[in-house]
Formats: structure tokens, C-alpha cells, sequence
């Protein structure tokens, strides 16, 4: 598990380490826009995804991930050895390609070995290994920004993903015992349309997208908001950014003794009107009034703690029946989330003006989308969603 949740966090850590050297790398290259370079990041996750899933599905889980972890180390340091912004946009989704091979696979590790109760613990459980990263990366990152500049934090993760490499060649068992799906290019779409058609399915994972759209929303805006608006420097930012982590953690604690007495699908109806309650919060006391940063960041991590709560459950519904073809469910799930969270990074890197009020207007909209998608799914519910 312990592995699982490196690889998975490997996204998290890829986009939270490089934050602080945002005003580095705007000012070496002398152009504004580096938020397009974390949205690119999100688009090439969401199509790498679509790729992997039927892979894994027809030829396990771990051949995938040689292929994916190398391409993963090579966008890193071509990422570090970038001249332009238009080479470091190229070069992350680069490495985002081989980022996604982690994410994908490890949520169709977990559908492979659980049930769907087992499996809402083990995103959990997963979600509480990957917080650490928005915990150290952006500190992290911070230290080196600051030390030996921005370019050191993707030597930093080159170094990541070979570790990652050798571990999992060493440690991680096969898990897709079948394999007996197909990877023909026209039953792989009859897969995805049949996914596509699916209402519950669909739905969760419109919920799933919007929600931690509406998070990176924050991540996305927070370099220039905080930056501006507070004068912190970037070790401060990489600091605070860290709480996010801090978050995470405590909602996986929170759901992991939830789950004790309550189904999924409870925790899930319990907590899904929290976020867009707290997001409209944020947005009217910062349009009212001049918030000090004590309050903003208060608002913003009980925000993180409520999608916190969501996201496991999502998960675990979502891919539920779908055992036989778990990589391809799990891409389309993926690929569904990172889509939308690219689409809420280019909506900050158009309409975010450095102030508060706008960056937790967006925020407020992905969380209201996402009550939107549980009450869509509730309306005519199967049976593994409360009435």
C-alpha cells in the first residue's frame, strides 16, 4: 500500500513542489502564464490515462508502469533543462504522460484486491500517504527554489521517479491475474462508449472531477493571490501551501472511523453539501470585507477537509462494478477528473486578477457542479447510492 500511495502521489508532488518557483520562473523567462504550465501538466495526466487503463487491463499492472516512470524522469529533466515557457509547458506533459501511468494503475491495484466497502478504506488509507506530499513538496520545493532555483525541484523528481522505478520493479506483485480483456483499438472504444453511457458512473465521476477542480482552483491561483495580496516569500508560501496536506490527513482520519459505522455511499451524502457551503462562505466575506490571510487559509483548508471526505468514497463507488475492466474504468475516472481539473486551472489562468473574492468564486463553482452531480445521480438512484 505503502508503494501504491508513492505512486499515486507522485502527481500531487509533481504539481505542489515547482509552486514556489512560479514568480522564478515567470521573471527568467520574462513572460507571464506559468499557470498554463500546471494546466498542460493536468491535460496530459487526463490523456495518458485513456491509454494506460486497457493496457493494464490486457497485460497486468506492472508493464505498464516501466514504460510509464522512464517517461515520467524524462520529462523531469527535460522540464529542468528548459529555455522557454513554451519548452517547459512541452516537457510537462511529457512528463505527465508518464505520471498518470501511477495514478490509473494504482486505483485499479486497489479494485483488483477489494471490495467495495475495502476498497473506500484503501483510498483512504491512500489519500492519507499521498497528503504527504502536498505536506513536504511545497516546503521542499521552497528550500530549493530558494537554495539552487526553481530547475533543482525537477532534478528533484526525476530522482523520484527512479526510485519509484526500482522499487516497484523489486516490492509490487501482479495484481490482474485475468488479463483477458482486449486492447483492439474498436473494442477499447465499445469499453469507454459503454462507460460513457453509464449514469452512475458518469455522474460520480463528474462529482469526483469537480470537486478536486474546485481544489486545484486554490493550488493553481494561490502562487499569485497569497504572493500579492500577503508579501509572503516563497519559503513562507511553500509553507503554508504544506498545510494542504495537513488537511488531507485529517480527512482520511475522519472518514477511515466514519467508515466504521457508515457505508460509502452514506459518508458520501453526509458531506457532499460542506464544500459548496464553505466555498459561497469564502467568496462573500472576501467580496465584503479585506479578509486577513489567517481567515482565507482557515476557509480554504476546511474547504480541502470537506472534498477530502468526498473523493475515497467517490472512488470506491465509481469503480465498483466494474471488476473485469477495472484499468479502463479507473483511465476513464481519471482521465474525467484531470480533464476538468485542467479546464478549472485555465479558467484561473484567464480570470484569476490576483484577488481573493474571484480565485474563491471559481472554487465555489466546482463544489456547487459537484452537489449538482450527487443530486443528478440521487434522482434515480442503483442501489449502491442512498435514496
Amino acid at each position: 500500500m505503502m508503494l501504491i500511495g508513492a505512486m499515486t502521489a507522485v502527481g500531487p508532488v509533481s504539481i505542489d513542489m515547482y509552486l514556489p518557483g512560479f514568480p522564478a520562473i515567470e521573471q527568467e523567462f520574462g513572460t507571464r502564464g506559468v499557470e498554463g504550465t500546471m494546466a498542460a501538466f493536468i491535460v496530459g495526466i487526463a490523456i495518458g490515462q485513456l491509454f494506460y487503463g486497457p493496457i493494464s487491463d490486457r497485460f497486468g499492472r506492472k508493464p505498464p508502469l516501466y514504460v510509464g516512470l522512464t517517461v515520467y524522469m524524462i520529462g523531469a529533466l527535460g522540464c529542468a533543462l528548459s529555455v522557454n515557457m513554451t519548452m517547459l509547458t512541452v516537457m510537462r506533459v511529457v512528463q505527465a504522460l508518464g505520471c498518470c501511468a501511477g495514478l490509473v494503475i494504482g486505483r485499479a491495484v486497489v479494485r483488483d484486491r477489494c471490495e467495495p466497502h475495502e476498497a473506500a478504506r484503501a483510498f483512504t488509507t491512500l489519500t492519507l500517504i499521498v497528503a504527504l506530499g502536498p505536506v513536504l513538496a511545497p516546503a521542499v520545493g521552497g528550500l530549493i527554489v530558494g537554495s539552487v532555483g526553481w530547475r533543482g525541484t525537477f532534478v528533484v523528481q526525476a530522482l523520484l521517479g527512479l526510485a519509484l522505478l526500482l522499487t516497484m520493479h523489486r516490492t509490487l506483485t501482479e495484481s490482474n491475474v485475468t488479463r483477458d480483456a482486449t486492447v483492439r483499438f474498436g473494442d477499447v472504444l465499445r469499453n469507454y462508449a459503454r462507460l460513457l453511457r453509464d449514469r452512475q458512473f458518469m455522474a460520480l465521476s463528474l462529482l469526483l472531477g469537480f470537486s478536486m477542480g474546485s481544489m486545484f482552483c486554490y493550488v493553481t491561483g494561490a502562487p499569485r493571490v497569497l504572493t500579492q495580496n500577503y508579501g509572503l516569500s516563497a519559503e513562507q508560501f511553500g509553507g503554508l501551501i504544506g498545510l494542504n496536506g495537513l488537511a488531507f490527513m485529517t480527512a482520511s482520519m475522519l472518514n477511515m472511523r466514519a467508515l466504521r459505522n457508515m457505508t460509502p455511499s452514506q459518508v458520501l451524502a453526509r458531506y457532499i453539501w460542506a464544500s459548496p457551503v464553505l466555498g459561497v462562505a469564502l467568496f462573500t466575506l472576501s467580496w465584503l470585507f479585506d479578509l486577513p490571510i489567517w481567515t482565507v487559509v482557515a476557509l480554504q483548508l476546511l474547504f480541502f477537509v470537506c472534498v477530502g471526505r468526498v473523493g475515497p468514497n467517490v472512488s470506491a463507488l465509481t469503480l465498483a462494478p466494474h471488476g473485469r475492466n477495472a484499468g479502463t474504468a479507473s483511465a476513464l475516472m481519471g482521465a474525467t477528473q484531470s480533464a476538468l481539473t485542467a479546464a478549472a486551472g485555465l479558467a484561473v489562468a484567464v480570470f484569476n486578477d490576483g484577488t481573493v473574492h474571484t480565485l474563491a468564486a471559481i472554487m465555489a463553482s466546482g463544489a456547487l457542479l459537484a452537489l449538482f452531480c450527487f443530486l443528478w445521480v440521487r434522482s434515480s438512484p442503483p442501489a449502491s447510492l442512498p435514496a
